[in-house]
């Protein structure tokens, strides 16, 4: 559990935020919702050695006996999804300047050898209000630092509308590596330019099974709209085959990101959005919990929600 709050530096009067994670006491047993001091301090560890334009900036940290303060730039524009919902117009203009943002944080982190596992709309943060030139990549909870080749993951973890099928394999003792990110990334792509999610269900069971076989179809109206060069990416991006799948780094080089591209309104998609995200659409479910009811055969959803408060913590800022 982590609350986040606003502090501001005595010496310089810079803002920034803090997220304040609480410490359970060494070797205790934790729930499968609770982190591990070993889980914080991994994700500190990567924090630490990040520093690109569009990944979240750790500053420092500081610990006492059971809590953690995580000192990272204060961004003040909320989510993108938010900022897209609120635009007077959309286009799919706007959306490729959202997603190459996200494709150059994940080039990023690949080569620093981190796999981020839980990249959704609702981690990529805006810095400025309204302004969707500058996408930070957040919330780096799931995230490992992993070998050269980013094969040696194993553990269940992720948003399910998001997850790729290696992971859900997982189940049965399979590793995955680093596509997993891009699987998400093609995701987020649908999602900004289709206003709904490619695989969706209020069966989570056969939510899975649309994604083990790569189950989706530019079915709507509003994809007439959407160039072919953007539909070839996100084909090229939900490919069931890891090893087939396009890397950051080939998705960077992909004709969509580099051609012309259309300024016009896409109005249906942002209806879209707001009709899905109107019907809880932006729950985040734990896909460990998911996984494991799934095994027993059972179906039920649950939702996290993380808890934000604003307030002046600390000696170290006001």
């Amino acid at each position: 559990f982590a609350t986040v709050k606003l502090a501001t530096d005595k010496q310089t009067g810079e803002q920034f935020a803090v997220k304040i994670m609480t410490l359970p006491p060494e070797g205790a047993d934790v729930s499968e919702n609770e982190n591990t001091r070993a889980d914080i301090f991994k994700e500190i560890e990567i924090l630490c050695g990040l520093q690109h334009k569009n990944v979240v900036y750790l500053k420092e940290f500081f610990e006492d006996d059971d809590r953690v303060y995580l000192i990272t730039e204060l961004l003040t524009g909320g989510e993108v999804l938010d900022a897209v919902l609120e635009r007077g117009q959309y286009s799919e203009a706007d959306a490729r300047l959202c997603f190459v943002q996200l494709l150059e944080g994940i080039a990023y982190l690949h080569s620093k050898r981190v796999a981020h596992r839980d990249l959704k709309l609702e981690n990529l943060l805006l810095a400025t209000p309204d302004d969707i030139t500058l996408i930070k990549i957040a919330d780096f909870g799931l995230a490992k630092l992993t070998g050269p080749q980013g094969k040696s993951m194993e553990t269940i973890c992720g948003t399910p509308q998001y997850v790729a099928p290696e992971v859900i394999q997982g189940v049965q003792g399979l590793s995955y590596g680093f596509a997993v990110d891009m699987w998400s990334a093609g995701v987020v792509l649908f999602i900004l330019l289709g206003g709904y999610p490619p695989f969706h269900s209020e069966n989570e069971p056969k939510m899975f099974e649309q994604i083990r076989r790569g189950d989706y179809n530019f079915d709507e109206a509003v994809w007439d709209l959407i160039s072919e060069p953007a539909k070839d990416l996100i084909s090229r991006l939900l490919v069931v085959d890891p090893k087939k799948r396009l890397t950051a780094e080939e998705s960077l080089k992909h004709p969509w990101l580099a051609g012309e591209v259309s300024h016009e309104p896409l109005a249906g998609t942002q209806q879209n959005l707001k009709k899905n995200y109107a019907q809880k659409f932006k729950k985040a479910v734990n896909v460990i919990m998911t996984i494991n009811k799934l095994k027993k055969l059972t179906i039920a959803e649950e939702d996290s929600a993380k808890e934000a408060s604003w307030g002046k913590p600390g000696k170290y800022f006001k």
